[in-house]
């Protein structure tokens, strides 16, 4: 869920853009709503069953499920109606493994299937990424050897792809959505090859006007530093802000890229969390960000609309911990919009 709440920025774009289609028939209605296409990897979750009692000598009991930050998004948008129009463009392994993942996770969706979710999704062979979860230690480890996503070839989604999915039997009169992370480009050279692809050809697209489709371009950098580094992710990623209509940082980011240009943001966040941890100091954290924003959208020369996924959390020991989360919005023009006096209580399960 933690992936579901970072993209939340890029899920309401979509869902706005939804609630502005035309009152139609259903059938009808379809060629004329916009679509969301998400790019990336999910995986096979473990975690330690908390009502599976004591476990035997030989065998411990695992829950196990489906996940992926680009997955979840499709997965929210069917439930918020957009039903077969969030699409997931992944590759997923032959045989029974693949039958199995793919039917595990068709179940999330509101007709228990995925039809139209799924359609855009390839089989290959290979293996499927795995991670397991110990939350009561914080801990987790992910399992990629092998993994069919990882070891992809390019070609299987090029440019020539990418322009057909994203221009192919919708009407150029409403927006279509392109969201990728930048989980993608760090998981292998192939599938950063593949991130650039379509990166490259939703540049092109809107671009072309000829073709005159309106598309919409998100970002969750969402860097994962068991895949690379951040400077190597920032130098993937910062070429395509030109393409980007949002990228999507965590506070971490905020840090990083203020780093980029001789701030030291980090200094000015370590003292409002010791003058006022976790939740009390809340109100001071949007306001540290919202300045901080400002100050990056200018030296990123406003090339997109920025938005920061901010959490003030609470630590008591022996308990799950307590947060708030809520979304700060600076737009191309500087203008600044914050979720904060609406932000949502969480308890932190891992």
């Amino acid at each position: 869920m933690a992936a579901l709440w970072r993209a939340l920025p890029a899920a309401c774009t979509a869902s706005v853009l939804h609630s502005k289609s035309f009152c139609r028939a259903d059938s009808e209605k379809d060629k004329w709503s916009p679509r969301i296409t998400c790019f990336g990897e999910a995986m096979l979750r473990y975690v330690p069953d908390p009502h599976g009692g004591e476990d035997s000598p030989f065998a411990a009991k695992w829950l196990r499920s489906v996940g992926g930050a680009e997955l979840n998004i499709t997965v929210a948008l069917s439930r918020l109606g957009w039903g077969g129009r969030s699409r997931w463009v992944s590759v997923v392994p032959q045989g029974v493994l693949g039958d199995d993942f793919l039917h595990i996770l068709g179940k999330a969706y509101p007709d228990e299937k995925g039809s139209g979710n799924l359609d855009l999704v390839r089989r290959e062979a290979g293996d499927v990424g795995i991670y397991h979860v110990w939350p009561a230690q914080h801990k987790i480890w992910f399992q990629r050897h092998r993994s069919v996503f990882g070891l992809m070839n390019p070609s299987w989604f090029s440019r020539a792809f990418w322009r057909q999915v994203l221009s192919d039997g919708a009407s150029s009169s409403m927006p279509q959505v392109l969201h990728v992370t930048g989980i993608t480009p760090l998981i292998s050279v192939n599938t950063r090859a593949a991130w650039d692809h379509a990166l490259e050809e939703a540049w092109a697209i809107k671009e072309d006007s000829i073709l005159g489709r309106k598309l919409v371009v998100t970002m969750d950098l969402n860097h994962r530093p068991a895949l690379g580094s951040w400077k190597d992710l920032w130098q993937m990623a910062e070429p395509h802000l030109q393409t980007l209509d949002l990228v999507v940082f965590s506070i971490g980011d905020v840090i990083q890229v203020g780093e980029v240009f001789g701030e030291n943001f980090a200094a000015d966040f370590k003292a409002l969390k010791e003058e006022s941890p976790g939740r009390a100091g809340a109100a001071g954290l949007d306001t540290l960000v919202r300045n901080c924003v400002v100050k990056l959208q200018s030296y990123l020369g406003n090339r997109t609309n920025i938005a920061v996924t901010c959490k003030a959390r609470d630590q008591v020991p022996g308990e799950l911990p307590q947060q708030l989360r809520w979304s700060i919005l600076c737009r191309k023009d500087g203008t600044l919009l914050s979720t904060y006096e609406t932000a949502v209580p969480q308890q932190v399960k891992e």
